[in-house]
């Protein structure tokens, strides 16, 4: 699976598109473009696979 991790445009995003490519945004800790909340994302690799991807509130 490929991944595209990007930002600039402040709001969360975790989605996978129809192609298997899958799309992360982490959003902003500092600027929350009318988003409730600033956020973050964690993510866990094991062995070169992405096994977990969390998005975390401050």
């Amino acid at each position: 699976m490929l991944r595209l991790v990007f930002g600039h445009s402040h709001i969360p995003w975790d989605t996978t598109a129809p192609g298997g490519l899958r799309l992360l945004n982490p959003g902003s800790p500092t600027d929350r473009r009318r988003q409730p909340y600033c956020t973050y994302q964690t993510a866990t690799i094991t062995a070169g696979r992405l096994q977990q991807v969390a998005l975390r509130n401050l």
